[in-house]
Order: C-alpha cells, then structure tokens, then sequence
C-alpha cells in the first residue's frame, strides 16, 4: 500500500474517531441517563437502578427512614456518579419496593440549563417548560416536562440557584403529574411559563390549609337558611370540589356512620388532594368528610384560619391519647351560619402530617368511646 494512500486512511479514521467521542458531550451522557431510567423497558424497582451506567450504587435493601420525605419517599438508596467528567451525588427515593425519583447534585463544573435542554431536544424529547420562577422570585428551579415515542412521561427539574448562590442540581420524576410543591414554594414558581416572564403569575398566593378552612365556611348552612341543605345545594357551595356522580346508599359503618346515602369527590388545594365523602338522608347532606391522600409538613393552623374567618371554634372533646395522632373534636359557630361540629384528626410522621375532617352540620357528636376526654380532663386541650 503506497505510503500516502495509507496516510490517508489513517488521517480520516482518527478524524471520525475525533468527531465520534466529541459528540460524546457532558450534557449527552448525562441525558443518556435520563433516556434510561425513563425508557419503557426500565425496571422501577430498586435493583433496576443496577442499570443506570457510571453510578456506584450503595448496596441493597434500600435504607427505610424514620420520617417520609415531602416527596411521599419512605425509602432511599445513595450513590455516586461521574457523568461527563462531572462528579454527582446521587439519591434514589420512593416506596418500599419502587422508585420515584433520582436527586443529582452536581459537586464541580456545571452542564448549564441550555445544554441540558438542548442534548434532551437532540435525543428526541420534548421539552415543555411546565413550572418556571415567577417575576422577581428566589425560585432557582424550571421543572421541563419529557415525553417522546419511546419513552414514559416524566420531569426534570433543574435547579441553577440555591438562595441567590450558584448551584446545579437535576431531579427526575417518573409519570404524568407534575411534582407537588411545598406550602412555601407556591407564591414563587408559575405554572404559566409560555408567555413572558412578567405573565407568571404564582401557582398560588393562598395556602392550602387556608383554602381549606375557606371551604369549610363555605358548606356551613347560614343562619338564615334551613338546618340542612338539600343534595342539590352542596356542589354550588364549592365550586373547585368535584363530585362524582349522583348521591346514592351505600353503607358508612366503617365510619361508624349510620347515614344511608352519600356521595363521593374530590377537591385538590395548590396540588394537595383531598378526597371528599358527603353523607345523609335520602333527600339532605348531614356530613361530610376530607381525607388528604398525602402529606404536608406539620405546623398549620386550620383552626386558627377559621377564626380569622368570623368562626368561633372551641374544644368540645378529646379522642382517645394516641402518641402519633390526635382526633378532636370542637364547635364551630358564628353570627353568620348555624353551629356544627367538626372533627380534626392529624396523623404524624415525623416532621410530616396528613389531615382528615368531618364536618357535622347537624351539629352532633358521635356516641362517646369511653376513651374519650373533657376539655381540660386527661390532658385534653387544644
């Protein structure tokens, strides 16, 4: 072979060669790891994290924590990755035997936002900008939602700002549903990011234990009005409750609810979703209850947004000593509407707490437990 010819060939091997592993860029590889964990064919469980290339994982079972996370995780796994020449800390989270979510927390030089979302758009997502900063806001996070024809839906987030300081973080999040913010990122994140930057407008400016408290004076009956209202009334009382359907019998005694009818809804307040049962007669609505379906950090003052709203809400009996709930009961009354009870249960994890209420509008206490305690007697106050 003449020595040029041979020269050549050599020139133009290294050259795609060369040009190859430059298309190998850090955004790319760490896309790749995106495409992964979101490819049809990926398994959820925590094993499957084996197969996520170029991160050391520690070893199984996953760790179970005393305290869920505000993701809903109970469980996590912690790794290290080195992706692009970049080092990450890694945390898997989600239940005992599948996982939510991946944390990346970026330790040295950052991929940037626009690469990220660039190398996503070339391997054939789509990228929607779902959640964004508002106008003016410390919110340091986009989240982007993914799709494409060979993968399941999910989220990235992207974080670029931690309190004013420059950091680099990326969360993914499996399925449809945008991740639920906490009570204090709702004033600084939109969920209206199409247009302009002075168009966001916050996914909220009332907190979700308010917009509660605001819809249980909404179903109290007025004073001048009937005792009960008629199955007809309740879903123009609140109108961001949805319910399904036409009430029909069905039996409570689970509840220990001897009401024969009821019908079932749903209301979500800022993300947090709340499933609805209303119960009664044939022909009037006696009660209703709100169950939250997840977890909120502890802290919140749904008796006191009441009052703040003209009710007069005092303790009327204590349930039996639990030392992870509690389940109260207390009047509820004011000018305004005739006086109901209303049941307050909390149940703890931790730092974490999930509500659940029932809204008598007779205004009736169920039969005694004789665990039951007096304002003021065993403990009981509020």
């Amino acid at each position: 072979m003449p020595f040029k010819f041979f020269f050549k060939v050599v020139v133009i091997s290294l050259s795609l060669l060369s040009s190859a592993h430059a298309t190998s860029s850090p955004e790319d590889e760490l896309v790749a790891t995106v495409k992964i964990v979101l490819r049809k064919s990926f398994n959820t469980d925590w094993e499957g994290l084996e197969q996520l290339p170029k991160i050391k994982w520690a070893p199984l079972p996953p760790t179970m924590l005393q305290n869920c996370l505000p993701d809903g995780g109970c469980f996590t796994r912690q790794g290290t990755a080195t992706i692009g020449g970049r080092n990450l800390m890694v945390i898997a989270t989600g239940a005992r035997t599948i996982v939510s979510n991946l944390y990346f927390r970026n330790m040295t030089a950052p991929f940037g936002e626009a690469a990220v979302v660039a190398a996503l758009k070339q391997a054939g997502f789509s990228t929607d900008l779902a959640r964004c900063p508002v106008k003016n806001g410390i919110g340091g996070t986009n989240w982007y939602r993914l799709k494409s024809t060979s993968t399941n839906p999910g989220y990235l987030s992207i974080q670029s700002s931690c309190n004013g300081r420059p950091c680099e973080g990326f969360t993914l999040t499996q399925g449809e549903d945008l991740p639920r913010l906490q009570p204090n990122q709702l004033r600084l994140y939109s969920e209206q990011c199409s247009g302009t930057v002075s168009d966001r407008k916050p996914v909220s400016t009332v907190m979700p234990h308010e917009q509660l408290a605001q819809m249980l004076v909404a179903l109290l009956p007025p004073a001048t009005g009937p005792a009960l209202y008629d199955w007809k009334t309740l879903p123009n009382l609140a109108s961001s409750a949805q319910w399904f359907g036409a009430p029909k019998k069905g039996d409570l005694s689970y509840k220990g609810d001897p009401n024969p009818w009821m019908l079932t809804g749903t209301v979500t307040f800022s993300g947090r979703q709340v499933s609805l049962l209303a119960s009664g007669s044939p022909t009037q609505v006696k009660t209703i209850y709100f169950d939250e379906s997840g977890q909120h950090p502890s802290g919140e003052d749904v008796l006191g947004r009441l009052r703040t709203q003209g009710q007069d809400v005092r303790l009327a009996r204590c349930g039996p000593v639990y030392t992870e709930s509690t389940n109260n009961w207390y009047s509820v009354t004011s000018v305004k509407s005739r006086p109901v009870m209303l049941r307050q249960s909390l149940h703890y994890d931790g730092k974490q707490v999930s509500d659940s209420y029932e809204l008598r509008l007779d205004a009736t206490l169920p039969k005694r437990d004789p665990r039951d305690r007096d304002p003021g007697v065993g403990g009981c106050k509020e």
